[in-house]
Formats: structure tokens, C-alpha cells, sequence
């Protein structure tokens, strides 16, 4: 197998990054064939990834369970994060080097084998039960906050639009707490508190534009392309 250039580098330790992979894509598996090629390329080449997995139509199913049987919101919240699992192994079914991993020591293995975790976040949410249980926390939040256990730098959440919007202009960046005032539905609603929680950067792009995380991922921030930028 051919290692990754920077497993010799020690960066393992001090710098990653994680992604969160929209649920959307399950109904577009070529578009997600084709991000996670980008990933599996960043991956090798510049610094290591951390696969999220969004919750898709298993987590909506779950929220149209609590509507008609009247779940509380607890319930609700722990059954959604087990619904993210669901997508992380689809997903993990279209990388040629994903793995699903299950708790923070399995990250560490896996990409000290070369290969790419994709978490299956419900043991790690349950570890660091740290945000509220409500639908205001989604993959964003839950994304941001693996991030900030792993003490990864920068979390980027692909989605099916160009960035966060206003007035019809994509916001180049915003600071957490300018982003709490932003009428918007790109991210969650605690996204703004999870990045002031954790100290970590978010970059929303479009999962139909891989090219950008690579970008970001290996070039650093670029005037050309299309993203927000959230900073704590």
C-alpha cells in the first residue's frame, strides 16, 4: 500500500481536519463517489481527514417518528445520531480506504494505518454528552465537536449549496457571533455556539464542488472560490 506523505511528518497529532459529508448525497451516489475521491486524494497528500457522516432520510425518518408517536427530545436526539451511523456505512461503502470507526482511539488507528475513519459518532456523542438534545444540534454541531475532542483545526461541512447566504450573496466569513444573527438554514442552529465552544474553524462549500476542499485543505484560503468561512 502506499502510505500517505504525511505519516512521517508527525502531523497525526497536531493537525487534521474533518468533514462532514451532507445527507443529501445518498441519493447522488456519483457525486459522493466523486467527493470522496477528493478526500481520499487530501487524505494522502496533505493531512489527514475525518469522515462525519450527516443524518439523510434515516434521520428525518426519525423526526417524523417523534412527530407521530410523540418522542421526547431526548429520545429523539440519540436515536437521530444512531441514524447518522446508517449513512456512515453507506458511505464508507463508496471509499476504496474508509473505515468506520466507533470511538476517538479508532480515528488515531485508522489513520495511522493510512486509511480513512468515518465516524459513527453515538459512542463518541454519548462519551462527550456536551450539547443540548434537541433538533437545534445536528451532524454540524456533532461535526464541530469531534473536532474539538481530536483537536483537529478546521471542520468543513459539504453541503448542497455554495455557502451561507445574504441577501442572495454568498457571506466570504462570518464570525460565530455575527452568524447567530444571520437568518439562514445552511447549518444548524447551534453551529455559532459550537465553534465559540471549541475553537475550531468551519468552512461551508459545496459537496458538488470538491475541488474547493482540496483546495482549502492543501492551499490554504483562496479569493477565487465560493465558501464561508466561520471563525470563532
Amino acid at each position: 500500500m502506499l502510505l500517505p506523505s504525511w505519516l512521517s511528518t508527525g502531523w497525526l497529532r497536531v493537525k487534521c481536519i474533518v468533514l462532514k459529508i451532507s445527507g443529501h448525497l445518498i441519493k447522488m451516489p456519483a457525486e459522493l463517489r466523486r467527493l470522496l475521491g477528493t478526500v481520499e486524494e487530501v487524505h494522502r497528500e496533505c493531512q489527514p481527514v475525518v469522515v462525519i457522516p450527516g443524518g439523510s432520510i434515516f434521520a428525518d425518518a426519525v423526526l417524523e417518528l417523534q412527530r407521530c408517536v410523540g418522542l421526547s427530545d431526548d429520545i429523539a436526539h440519540w436515536m437521530a445520531i444512531k441514524a447518522m451511523e446508517i449513512y456512515g456505512i453507506y458511505i464508507a461503502m463508496h471509499s476504496s480506504i474508509g473505515v468506520e470507526v466507533e470511538d476517538l482511539g479508532g480515528v488515531e488507528r485508522t489513520i495511522e494505518k493510512g486509511l480513512l475513519p468515518i465516524v459513527l459518532p453515538y459512542r463518541v456523542a454519548k462519551q462527550f454528552d456536551e450539547l443540548p438534545h434537541s433538533w437545534s444540534v445536528t451532524s454540524d454541531s456533532i461535526a464541530i465537536l469531534v473536532a474539538g475532542k481530536l483537536g483537529c483545526e478546521k471542520v468543513f461541512l459539504a453541503k448542497l449549496a455554495d455557502g451561507i447566504t445574504v441577501d442572495e450573496h454568498v457571506v466570504r466569513e462570518i464570525k460565530a457571533k455575527d452568524l447567530s444573527l444571520v437568518h439562514q438554514t445552511v447549518v444548524d442552529e447551534y453551529t455559532a455556539r459550537a465553534v465559540d465552544m471549541y475553537g475550531v474553524e468551519v468552512i461551508v462549500f459545496s459537496a458538488l464542488k470538491p475541488g474547493i476542499l482540496k483546495e482549502v485543505a492543501c492551499g490554504g484560503y483562496a479569493k477565487s472560490s465560493v465558501y464561508t468561512l466561520i471563525k470563532p
